[in-house]
């Protein structure tokens, strides 16, 4: 028995070395579909990060703190403060800024700082 593993082993080890043995294309299981944009998009209140991420195309936080697909119009984009932003109109308080600090984020009112470090 000792004999007949040790002679597997030598078989099969050269072969894994070689990087496998040629398997038929016809025992291949198809590839998914490479690129599709299709896949790749996040059904509503999927988590996001643009508006390309989403199927209905419309990523925000309706008010809240978590960016999400949103499923229409209907519901605001707009962040509320301390969420990550990259321009005024991503918030409710329409101020988006680093406060001396070094993130953006939605800033509650004009009496924070937008500047940055």
């Amino acid at each position: 028995m000792k004999r007949q593993s040790l002679f597997l082993a030598l078989l099969v080890l050269p072969l894994l070395a070689c990087g496998g043995v040629d398997v038929p294309s016809e025992e291949v299981a198809p590839e998914a579909e490479v690129g599709s944009v299709q896949s790749q998009l996040q059904p509503n209140w999927a988590s996001c990060s643009g508006d390309m991420d989403c199927d209905s195309n419309r990523c925000g936080c309706n008010g809240g703190t978590t960016r999400v697909c949103l499923p229409s119009s209907a519901y605001p984009k707009q962040c509320a403060n301390w969420t990550a932003c990259s321009n005024d109109s991503h918030c409710t308080s329409n101020w988006c800024g680093c406060n001396g600090g070094q993130v953006m984020v939605c800033l509650p009112n004009t009496n924070y700082p937008k500047y940055c470090t």
